[in-house]
């Protein structure tokens, strides 16, 4: 993130007894990453028996950007929030709102019942999916990764509303991998086909938010 070494930053870190660690790390992209605007900067998860994942996001709080980095370790058990820009003071206010957000909405995971718990990580992993579609199509990335994230998106959508009615994004979402499953796979996506899936995955990502709202 260029420049961000001259901007003020602020940390914030919180603790948490669920077993859960990739959960934990996916309410808080959850939390953060929900403000209209949001765009994912850099994301990654350790493959390994001890999970790391790490996330950055550019959002706006009270008409200010900010940038914001969620990182989960299982080894610690612990949220650690940092935020960067121009004043302290607003960083530690959006960070205590954010904070407390993110402990009601473990708290809240932790006393559903099983199949929701279930359902939540699904639609969970979903908005994940409409985060990175968004960043690799911003990263010009070929159109297999821009697929992948569209059809793991919509596995994961479908089976978070199991046995309830059709969502919308189940049909919009078929059709948009027939769109563009025979574009090259190692090109990026057309520029005019890449806008429009962008603005597509706004609304998968509204739907999805519904979703998670119920549980959370």
């Amino acid at each position: 993130m260029e420049g961000i070494q001259d901007k003020k930053q602020v940390d914030k870190s919180l603790s948490y007894n669920i077993p859960d660690s990739v959960v934990v790390f996916r309410i808080a992209w959850f939390i953060v990453a929900s403000r209209p605007g949001a765009i994912l900067n850099e994301y990654s998860e350790a493959e390994s028996q001890i999970f790391k994942g790490k996330a950055i996001f550019s959002v706006k709080y009270n008409d200010h950007p900010i940038n914001v980095r969620v990182w989960v370790e299982e080894a610690q058990t612990s949220v650690e929030l940092t935020a960067w820009g121009d004043d302290e003071a607003l960083l530690e206010n959006y960070l205590d709102e954010t904070a407390s957000a993110l402990k009601n909405a473990i708290e809240k995971y932790a006393s559903l019942e099983e199949p929701n718990k279930i359902k939540l990580r699904k639609a969970l992993v979903a908005k994940t999916c409409w985060d990175r579609l968004i960043f690799e199509i911003l990263n010009k990335a070929p159109q297999s990764a821009v697929y992948i994230q569209v059809a793991h998106g919509r596995e994961m959508s479908i089976k978070a509303t199991e046995g309830e009615e059709m969502h919308p994004l189940t049909l919009t979402t078929s059709g948009w991998l027939s769109k563009i499953e025979d574009l090259p796979s190692d090109e990026p996506l057309p520029s005019e086909i890449a806008t429009e899936l962008a603005k597509k995955s706004v609304e998968w990502k509204k739907e999805t938010h519904e979703i998670i709202r119920k549980y959370l």
